[in-house]
C-alpha cells in the first residue's frame, strides 16, 4: 500500500485525502490501513462522496486550522463524529505569512517557507499535544487535517510516522505525495472560496506571480527538513521533542504503536 493509487481516497470534493496505513517501520511492522488519514480542507465533498466517507468509519476529526479558517470553510462530514479543534490565536508573524507575502522572488519565498516550518513546532504545539493524546487514547479511525493538507498536516504526519518508527526516507516520500495527490492551483480555481489557509486575503495568493505561488504550494522536502532540523537543533532529537515537549513518553509511544501497528 505504498503507491498513491492505493493510498489516495477517491473523492470528488476531496483535497489531498489519503491513508497513512501500510507504511513499514524500522522493526518491520506496518501501520494498520484504515486507521489514520491525513487531508486538506473538507468543505467541498459532493453527494457522491458521502458513501465513501461513511464507509471509512471515521470516529475523530482533528482540525489543525485556525478558528477563522474553520468558520470560512466548515467541515462537511456526512455523519456525526468527534470534531476536535483549537481556538487560540496564532499571529501571522508566528506563522511566517508576512515574510512570504513580502518576498520578491521564488527563492525568497522558498526561504520564507523554510522559516515558517522552523517556527511551526512552537506554534503548533497544543494541536500536536492534542493529536498525540487522541492517538494514545485510540480515538481511531482518525482524520487530521489543515487547509492544503501539506504544511501543518505535513509536519504532524512526519512526527506521527517517526513516533511509529517509520524511517525518515519514507516520511519524506509521504510528504512529497501531496505533489501528486492534488493540484492545489486547480483546487483554488475550482473552489473559488478556498483559501488553503495561507492567508486571510485570498487575492494575495491568486494574484501572486506563478513562480512564487508554486514555491508556496509545492511540497518541497527542504521545507519539512527545515522544520525537523530545527527540532533536532533545539532538542537534540525528534524523540526528545516528542517526550519533553509533546508528552509522548515511552509508555504513551507504546500505546500509540499498539493502537496503530500490526
Amino acid at each position: 500500500m505504498n503507491d498513491l493509487t492505493t493510498r489516495l481516497v477517491p473523492l470528488e470534493g476531496g483535497c489531498n485525502f489519503r491513508d497513512l496505513g501500510g507504511y513499514t517501520t524500522l522493526d518491520k511492522r506496518r501501520i494498520k490501513p484504515g486507521k489514520l488519514y491525513r487531508s486538506g480542507v473538507m468543505s467541498y465533498f459532493t453527494a457522491a462522496d458521502n458513501a465513501t466517507l461513511q464507509a471509512l468509519g471515521v470516529r475523530t476529526i482533528c482540525d489543525l486550522r485556525r478558528e477563522d479558517e474553520r468558520r470560512a470553510e466548515p467541515t462537511a462530514w456526512p455523519v456525526e463524529v468527534n470534531l476536535v479543534a483549537w481556538d487560540e490565536e496564532i499571529a501571522m508573524e508566528q506563522r511566517g505569512e508576512l515574510t512570504w507575502q513580502n518576498s520578491s522572488d521564488a527563492e525568497q519565498t522558498r526561504e520564507a517557507m523554510k522559516q515558517a516550518y522552523r517556527t511551526m513546532p512552537t506554534w503548533l504545539h497544543s494541536r500536536l499535544v492534542g493529536l498525540f493524546d487522541l492517538l494514545a487514547n485510540n480515538e481511531v479511525p482518525l482524520v487530521f487535517h489543515c487547509a492544503a493538507g501539506k504544511d501543518r498536516t505535513g509536519l504532524s504526519a512526519a512526527l506521527i510516522l517517526h513516533c511509529l518508527g517509520v524511517p525518515r526516507e519514507t516520511i519524506y516520500r509521504d510528504y512529497e505525495l501531496t505533489n501528486h495527490a492534488v493540484d492545489l492551483n486547480a483546487f483554488l480555481e475550482h473552489h473559488r472560496s478556498a483559501r488553503l489557509g495561507l492567508t486571510s486575503d485570498r487575492k494575495t495568493l491568486t494574484t501572486m506571480d506563478t513562480a512564487r505561488r508554486q514555491a508556496i504550494l509545492h511540497a518541497d522536502t527542504a521545507y519539512l527538513a527545515a522544520g525537523l532540523g530545527q527540532i533536532e537543533q533545539n532538542y537534540d532529537s525528534l524523540d526528545n521533542y516528542l517526550r519533553d515537549v509533546l508528552g509522548v513518553t515511552d509508555t504513551v509511544q507504546a500505546e500509540i504503536r499498539h493502537n496503530l501497528l500490526i
